[in-house]
């Protein structure tokens, strides 16, 4: 988006590659071991997001161990109404 306020542009923006700056990152959803947690229930599970050294670590079925910050983010699709366009 652009900075400036009087700017109407919201949609025509151009990628300036030689002024981009770009970085490895990948999606894990990781699950409550199934030792953990009562019988009869469900794991629980979360999406997380590794960038940079750590992308390509973890294989599945590793037990990991993560630190970070928590950031939650809105599954906006699942938020629309049938038929809304996103």
């Amino acid at each position: 988006m652009c900075r400036n306020a009087n700017c109407q542009n919201r949609d025509n923006f151009d990628l300036v590659v030689d002024q981009s700056e770009f970085t490895d990152w990948q999606k894990l959803r990781i699950q409550e071991d199934s030792g953990d947690i009562p019988a009869g229930s469900m794991p629980r599970s979360l999406d997380v997001i590794l960038r940079n050294e750590i992308v390509d670590v973890a294989k599945p079925g590793d037990k990991c161990i993560f630190t970070g910050t928590l950031v939650v983010i809105p599954d906006i699709v699942s938020l629309l109404k049938p038929g809304e366009k996103v």
